[in-house]
């Protein structure tokens, strides 16, 4: 993130360097030249560097001298890291009673800021507002929590609070390149030439791979046989739209990083508020600083002890590019809203100053405009002290304790060490070898002549302190609680608590969460509030027109142009645990049942509406852990329009019952006939089937008849053909057999040529 602001909401004073190339989002408000040319002439760069870098200096010193030790003992402690006076042989325990409270707080903590989307509730400022709150309410968690890492983001802000006393998060707009690729098949070229325009019209970058596409065969006229003109040629391919935007950024700023005025007593009365950040020579450039400009800052810083607290292979692991003229060399960009009197009337403007260095003397203006409204920063702190920026941690709270509960267990480990290997009384008839680095059951020499009897080796008996060590650290661990308000019994089932009253219990937890209440609220009210409001702010600098976004259940959209310019925010807190919240819920639910039966049963009355049940039931889903409540109720919103639809268009007046008995009678006798024509229409429809099914069938049985008699007939007319046949050819046989028996005329038979020879 480069950490700019458009200038299409501010104006820019001043003069930069001459190696800065401004570019159109950062130039000029050109109706106001001016009063551009009397700021450049009462306040310069040169002037205005010297007065950053003077309150930058102050602000580190502040942060070196006052808080840095904190921090670093504060790691220190959370990871139970040695002391220093640790003695070689005696135990060389830490305990975590920092780390332990830390850890305890922060579930509860998440589940209050980022359990729900409903954390931040707008409030109308005047009548006609109240649509504009309800989309802000809406929508700019969703930004923060969705578009933004904003569950990482409120965890580190509120663990650095609570760990170092400071946390920070910084709310910015960053210019970024949408692309959509879209494949497009036949596309001819008006409809190519009406893409380009509304691209143009929009803003938008069209890049195009298309190919013409090959050219249809000739078709031809089927009345005149004559062949069409050609057809228009068309282009298939893909289409690459990449539309410039704004989004809003959040990102968290280290407790070292975090610069203001030492002096000031509220974040607001601050004359200098503002951030480092590390970045490279390359990201300077891309900036606006030429290449000159950026190896002008030669000098080297290195790292912040936290910084290499937190990463102890930084160090060890230290590869980064120093050398003069390396592009990613590492440098500082500040961030800092600063009051100063820029035009020379004797009142302070606020300035918004974007400027690089390397750590020494010298630093490069990149940006400077003038700043309406807060400060884009929020810082955060869990114990509030008057009359001062940075308040108490919880380590401020514990750390004694820690270092108390540390001996105390050190000492008991210890007697107990003594009291399992005591340190013997030897004679000068032990062999002295054998008790040095001897294990437990090993023999015990004695020197040649020496009885074991004689009472050579006794051991020295310790006294055992556990009886009084742990009445003591049952103390600390009660003052502990006192102080922080995390207790045992928030932390799961304690053995010793069950035989505790309920109203003990509740009442031990009711005393503990009301520090922990605290603790949110004072986190509410401070810097969740600023922050949601910070990026209310930005939603509205980086708006152009009408958004549509994901509302759990379905799309909703709103428009941040149309909305004012602040609005009054409430911050919704809920401790304790889920099942109180369920309890609660239950409780009200309950309420509700007995009132709409105090209405009459009626949903809609003066004391219940429609509106009122479904935030309770979408209340009761999300404290049960799901967030899109709308899959199982319908919003308030939706339930409210339906019921105002309802109201405006009202249903009829009850009828006389009277007339309501006979328009059922009639309704009824109407019924019985209908039924009964309806069964007059069943009978016919059956008698008529069943005649079709006889006619047919005697039909059916007609056909097989007639067909059965033309296969007889023509089974008998060939028997009778075939007889016929046969006796035609016996006739012939017997034909033939006369003529060859017939004597021949002039021929002498057989028996008389035998009765001649």
């Amino acid at each position: 993130m480069l950490w700019r602001i458009p200038a299409d909401t501010h104006v820019r004073i001043g003069t930069l360097p001459n190696s800065f190339s401004p570019s159109d989002s950062l130039l000029s408000d050109s109706s106001s030249p001016d009063r551009l040319a009397d700021n450049e002439a009462t306040l310069s760069d040169d002037s205005l560097m010297t007065i950053l870098r003077k309150e930058e200096n102050a602000a580190s010193n502040y942060q070196w001298s006052a808080l840095s030790q904190t921090r670093e003992d504060a790691l220190d402690y959370y990871d139970r890291e040695p002391y220093g006076d640790e003695q070689e042989g005696a135990s060389q325990v830490v305990t975590s009673e920092f780390a332990d409270v830390v850890e305890s707080i922060m579930p509860s903590l998440m589940r209050v800021f980022a359990g729900t989307d409903d954390v931040a509730e707008f409030s109308p400022g005047a009548p006609g507002e109240e649509q504009w709150a309800k989309e802000a309410s809406a929508y700019v968690p969703y930004v923060f929590l969705c578009q933004n890492d904003g569950f990482r983001i409120l965890y580190w802000l509120i663990k650095d609070a609570l760990m170092y006393r400071l946390g920070g998060v910084t709310v910015d707009i960053e210019d970024y390149s949408e692309k959509r690729h879209v494949p497009v098949q036949g596309l001819p070229q008006d409809a190519i030439d009406l893409v380009v325009a509304q691209a143009a019209e929009e803003g938008a970058e069209l890049a195009m791979e298309l190919e013409q596409d090959p050219a249809p065969s000739v078709a031809v006229d089927r009345v005149t046989g004559l062949p069409l003109p050609p057809s228009a040629p068309t282009f298939s391919g893909t289409i690459t739209v990449t539309r410039k935007a704004k989004r809003v950024v959040a990102d968290n700023i280290a407790p070292e990083d975090i610069l203001f005025t030492p002096t000031a007593r509220e974040q607001e009365k601050a004359s200098y508020l503002g951030f480092r950040k590390k970045v490279t020579a390359s990201e300077l450039v891309e900036l606006g600083l030429s290449k000159e400009a950026v190896d002008e800052l030669h000098s080297d810083r290195d790292l912040s002890p936290e910084d290499a607290q937190r990463n102890d292979s930084a160090i060890v692991n230290d590869v980064e590019r120093r050398d003069p003229g390396d592009s990613e060399r590492p440098l500082w960009l500040v961030v800092a809203y600063l009051k100063v009197d820029v035009d020379g009337d004797g009142i302070s403007e606020t300035l918004r100053c974007l400027y690089a260095h390397a750590g020494g003397s010298v630093g490069q203006i990149i940006e400077r405009i003038e700043w309406e409204g807060p400060a884009s920063i929020t810082l955060a702190t869990p114990i509030l002290m008057s009359h001062t920026i940075v308040g108490r941690s919880l380590f401020d709270q514990v750390q004694d304790l820690q270092q108390i509960g540390s001996v105390l267990t050190r000492g008991l480990l210890d007697n107990l060490y003594l009291t399992n290997r005591p340190r013997p009384v030897i004679s000068d008839q032990v062999n002295l070898d054998s008790l040095i680095d001897w294990v437990p059951g090993s023999p015990v020499r004695l020197k040649a002549g020496a009885r074991p009897g004689d009472n050579h080796v006794a051991w020295l008996q310790v006294p055992n302190i556990v009886s009084a060590v742990l009445p003591a650290l049952e103390y600390m661990a009660t003052v502990r609680e006192n102080r922080t308000g995390i207790v045992r019994n928030n932390q799961g089932l304690d053995a010793d608590s069950l035989n505790k009253t309920a109203t003990g219990m509740n009442m031990l937890m009711g005393a503990a969460q009301q520090r922990t209440e605290l603790i949110a609220r004072v986190f509410a009210e401070t810097a969740i509030k600023r922050l949601y409001k910070l990026v209310y702010r930005a939603i509205k600098r980086a708006a152009s027109g009408p958004v549509k976004y994901w509302a759990g259940s379905a799309f909703a959209s709103c428009d941040p142009t149309k909305w004012p310019d602040d609005m009054a925010l409430s911050v919704n807190v809920a401790t304790g645990s889920r099942d109180q919240a369920i309890s609660h819920l239950s409780l009200i639910g309950t309420t509700q049942e007995k009132l709409i039966a105090l209405q009459g049963g009626n949903a809609n009355g003066p004391y219940v509406t429609p509106d009122n049940i479904a935030c309770a039931a979408q209340k009761v889903a999300e404290t049960l852990g799901y967030k899109a409540a709308g899959q199982f109720f319908q919003p308030p919103e939706k339930v409210a329009a339906e019921v105002a639809q309802q109201a405006a268009n009202p249903a009829p007046p009850a009828p006389d019952p009277t007339l309501v008995a006979a328009q059922a009678q009639i309704a009824l006798n109407q019924q019985l006939a209908q039924a009964e024509i309806a069964i007059n229409q069943q009978k016919s429809a059956a008698r008529i089937q069943l005649e079709r099914e006889e006619a047919a069938a005697k039909m059916q049985l007609a056909r097989e008849q007639a067909a059965l008699d033309m296969q007889l007939a023509r089974e008998k007319a060939a028997l009778d053909a075939q007889l016929k046949s046969k006796q035609l050819d016996q006739e012939a046989e017997l034909e033939a057999l006369k003529l060859a028996t017939a004597p021949q005329p002039g021929a002498a038979t057989i028996a008389q040529q035998q009765v001649a020879s």
